[in-house]
């Protein structure tokens, strides 16, 4: 299911919007079939359990698109649920960031914040199989390398998740999705393995 990788890079080499922009909307056209029905399988399934299975899910969908990079791998549907066998872990990361980032957004600017600090946890939960608070605290040491840019994107995604409502949204959701995992890896530095995938 999940592979560990045992990559170290704490900070990243700073941040080019126009590579991840591009390796973005490459990757998301790439696989748009699999991605808008694996969100539409995600969303529903988290909708009719009140919450309960929306962090294994969103875990599934950063894997579809870790899995493209890391190991080219096509994505299909079913990858969604691939990391139900760290169930607890994806739920208490779900609950725990909606809880405190969602307080936080209470402030607007305090949230932004926040959403930059944690914005790599579940593609390090996934990618890395770190735990959730060392993907907290690695999410947090990779961002300050560049973190007026993180915040900078955090804004630019949600732009773009208020602009999407109704069918728009089914094409917005993947494709975040999509940005913030490519965005992860070129902060990683490992851009070599995006340009391959």
């Amino acid at each position: 299911m999940s592979t560990v990788v045992t990559t170290t890079q704490t900070e990243g080499p700073g941040f080019d919007y126009g590579l991840v922009f591009k390796q973005s909307w490459r990757l998301f056209v790439k696989d748009l079939g699999a991605l808008i029905i694996g969100t539409i399988v995600a969303i529903a399934l988290s909708v009719v359990s009140l919450g309960i299975l929306a962090g294994p899910l969103t875990a599934g969908l950063y894997g579809m698109v870790a899995g493209r990079v890391r190991d080219g791998k096509t994505p299909h549907v079913g990858d969604v649920f691939d990391y139900f066998d760290r169930f607890w872990s994806f739920f208490g990361a779900f609950f725990v960031l909606a809880i405190l980032i969602g307080l936080a957004w209470l402030t607007i600017v305090g949230g932004i914040l926040l959403t930059a600090i944690w914005l790599y946890v579940f593609p390090l939960m996934v990618d890395r199989g770190l735990g959730f608070g060392e993907a907290m605290s690695e999410s947090y040491r990779m961002v300050k390398g560049a973190f007026w840019e993180h915040v900078a994107l955090v804004l630019i995604a949600v732009v773009i998740g208020s602009l999407a409502n109704g069918a728009l949204a089914l094409l917005a959701t993947p494709f975040l999705v999509v940005l913030v995992a490519v965005a992860y890896f070129a902060t990683a530095g490992r851009t070599a393995e995006l340009e391959r995938a």
